[in-house]
Parts: C-alpha cells; structure tokens; sequence
C-alpha cells in the first residue's frame, strides 16, 4: 500500500512538472496564438492511463494524449515561453517532457530508445534540439519508470513535437512565444 502510494505521488509531481519547466513559467495568454496555428487541444475522449500510472488528481488544465503505446501530459492551452540558448545552460530549456509507455522498465532500459524531434510549421528554422542527449529515465516503482527529455525550440514559432519509441510515435502542436519581460 505503502509502494502505491509513493507511485501516486510521484506520479503527481512528474505530471505536474510536465510541461513547466523551473526557469520559465508557461504562459496563459492565447491572444497571441495566430489562427494558422493548430494547437493540441484536449480531444473530445481522453486518454486514460492504465490505473498503475494514474495520479489521483492531474493539475487543472492538464490532460493526456496518446495511447498504452506512448503517451504525455500536456497543459491548455499549449503555449511554451522561449528565451535564447546559452549552451550549456540547462535552466535555458524550452521544457521537459515526461513521456509513458506500458512495459516501459528503466532497471531494463536506463536509456530509453525515445527519439524526440520538432520541426516548425509556421516558417523555416533549424531543427529542435535535446542539449540533454538522449532521453533519460524517472523512476516510478522498483520496475515502471517514465522517459524524461528536455528541449530547446531554437526560435519562437508554431511547433509540432513527436516523439518516437521504436515507430509508436506521438505528436503534438504547441506555441511558442517570447517572453513579455526583458531577458535576464
């Protein structure tokens, strides 16, 4: 009981963490989101996650997307704050994402064979970058663990992220925008 309780909390705390990340709080303005661009929204039957890998309570406004095959939390409106990359600088992330799939065993894979890419839909601009490497592991129980991977959209934009375990893919459209306030 004791273990399913832990499960659940960490479960909470990694969905709420899913798309915020430390260094840049996420935005709720959405007057700024042009038309041509077609955010995720949450869909009209939700994903539910198999009952291990549920938290009690999601945060409000966050939701899942995807299927037993691979899946995310994702926040409304989908709007990520952007700030120029120093290199070497984790806190300059755009986010982190928390990725799941059932069977999923980070003592069994402790680098997950997720592949994250981005490409943007509104105009050219180089590719999404994952400064971490590959993506890495967060640990659940003794055996399930979800794969974590940190991004950098290298210019604001209409983006669309998917992520790839062994061709079960998931994809998503956020906006990102620069921030209101002066850069530090």
């Amino acid at each position: 009981m004791l273990q399913r309780m832990i499960l659940i909390l960490a479960l909470a705390a990694l969905t709420a963490s899913a798309q915020q990340t430390s260094s840049q709080p996420a935005s709720r303005q959405t007057g700024t989101v042009p038309s041509s661009c077609s955010l995720t929204h949450r869909p009209t039957t939700e994903f539910i996650p198999p009952v291990d890998y549920r938290p009690v309570k999601l945060p409000e406004g966050v939701f899942f997307i995807g299927s037993e095959k691979l899946w995310t939390a994702i926040q409304e409106p989908m709007i990520w704050q952007w700030g120029p990359q120093r290199p070497g600088h984790e806190l300059d992330l755009t986010e982190k994402i928390f990725w799941y799939r059932v069977g999923y065993s980070w003592r069994k894979e402790p680098i997950p064979k997720l592949r994250v890419t981005g490409r943007r839909l509104d105009g050219p601009a180089p590719a999404l970058m994952t400064p971490q490497g590959p993506a890495t592991n967060a640990i659940i129980d003794s055996e399930r663990g979800a794969m974590l991977t940190g991004v950098y959209v290298p210019t604001p934009g209409c983006w669309e992220i998917t992520g790839d375990y062994e061709g079960d893919k998931l994809s998503f459209v956020v906006w990102v925008e620069q921030p209101n306030r002066p850069e530090q």
